[in-house]
């Protein structure tokens, strides 16, 4: 069990109050036990020296006289000896000299039960057994007080245990929101604070399901609306007899298609919160893809690879190597790019000047290199790139050696 859990916790502070609580009963009854001892010891004392003084006395049958002073005599101590209790053995402090020396001797025999205090005398020829009653106070109290206490224990920690079952249930929520999954929630009925901080969640949870969806909704339309001008604007370009202002404008053309691609690559991707779709990946079959996408001849990537499949999500992969391969070609000073894939790394390699930019702070959204940058572009590949790589589970490193950019990412899972 984790000991930083709540349950874990709750179990300890139960088991706690009620050792606690077992403890403090014990020693409140051995402490009344104490005292009825010494209460005893007092009785007995008194008791045996009135019974010597009785036995002494002359006049009526010893019967008689013991009656007389409240004590009662055992007509037959053999079969009742069997049920009483012994005490004082060895006698206690308390007791004279001599009467624990009649005790130590075995003149003299003390028994009792919860009701009487017997003594049993010791001739060399016969005994005698002689009760006389306590009375002995065990307040009831204590078992009734204890045993509620008990119950209430016991009850206060099944409620809160009860409470805080809820709070699994949301942390398991939480985490399906954390892994992408979008439509839970965590709606509750109850009125303490676990519910309260269930319902503000799931009100948030709400709130973001719904700018998500506004946000899908406008990318879409203004994508869908941009779209069809490009297009109408891409043709009138056509019959432009202007051959410089025809160049102008599609290249301007170009470009608002070319972003509005990149966007809907980023609207795709975080629609969709990276739900993969994991699968056997051929590696050359992602370079294929990836080249075709780019219009770009294969003869111009390098393969190598020892292990050519891998584990992930076919389409997400392809956007990966597409990006990576255009940055390649981007900032190349060759045509030709490097792919190498080994050991579960994989590399992008292309000779290039140095990075003007941190690479940390180009793989953020509409970040660029203008460092030995040949055609125009938005900034979104590299981003694009971790976005996929994260939800693989991959990293994406950048190193600079002898005048050669190395993209590697580092985490893709082999497939069998």
């Amino acid at each position: 069990m984790n000991r930083h859990s709540i349950f874990f916790k709750l179990n300890l502070i139960f088991l706690f109050a009620i050792g606690a609580l077992v403890a403090l009963f014990a020693m409140m009854v051995r402490e009344i036990e104490s005292q009825e001892m010494r209460m005893l010891e007092k009785k007995a004392i008194k008791y045996e020296a009135d019974i010597r003084k009785i036995i002494v006395q002359n006049g009526s049958s010893l019967q008689k006289r013991l009656k007389e002073h409240g004590y009662t005599t055992i007509p037959h101590p053999e079969e009742i000896n069997v049920n009483l209790r012994p005490v004082f053995q060895p006698p206690p402090p308390s007791f004279s000299p001599a009467l624990r020396e009649r005790i130590e001797d075995g003149r003299l025999r003390i028994y009792r039960d919860n009701e009487r205090i017997y003594f049993e005398l010791v001739g060399p020829k016969s005994s005698r057994m002689v009760a006389a009653p306590i009375e002995i106070y065990r307040p009831k109290w204590i078992a009734i007080f204890f045993g509620g206490m008990t119950g209430i224990i016991i009850l206060l920690y099944w409620t809160l245990r009860r409470s805080l079952i809820p709070l699994k249930t949301l942390a398991k929520q939480i985490k399906r929101f954390g892994e992408g999954e979008m439509e839970i929630s965590t709606r509750s009925d109850k009125r303490d604070e676990i519910a309260f901080v269930a319902n503000q969640f799931d009100a948030a949870v709400k709130k973001i399901n719904a700018m998500k969806e506004a946000r899908t909704l406008f990318m879409r339309n203004i994508m869908h609306e941009l779209k069809t001008p490009i297009t109408k604007g891409k043709l009138s370009v056509a019959l432009l007899k202007e051959e410089q202002e025809a160049k102008i404008l599609q290249r301007a053309f170009s470009r608002m298609e070319h972003l509005i691609h990149e966007m809907a690559e980023m609207e795709m991707i975080t629609s969709q919160a990276l739900d993969l779709n994991l699968s056997r990946c051929d590696f050359r079959s992602l370079v294929k893809d990836a080249a075709s996408l780019l219009f770009i001849d294969e003869q111009k990537i390098r393969i190598r690879c020892h292990s050519c499949f891998i584990e992930a999500d076919y389409n997400m992969m392809v956007i990966v190597l597409k990006n990576l391969i255009d940055n390649a070609i981007k900032y190349g000073e060759e045509e030709t790019v490097h792919l190498c894939y080994r050991k579960g790394v994989l590399e992008v390699i292309n000779k290039g000047e140095p990075m003007s930019k941190n690479f940390k702070k180009l793989t953020e959204p509409f970040s660029k290199d203008t460092n030995g940058l040949k055609k125009e572009s938005f900034g979104l590949g590299l981003y694009i790139v971790k976005s996929i790589l994260d939800a693989h589970g991959a990293t994406l490193s950048h190193r600079y050696e002898k005048g050669y950019h190395i993209f590697a990412i580092e985490g893709l899972k082999p497939a069998a």
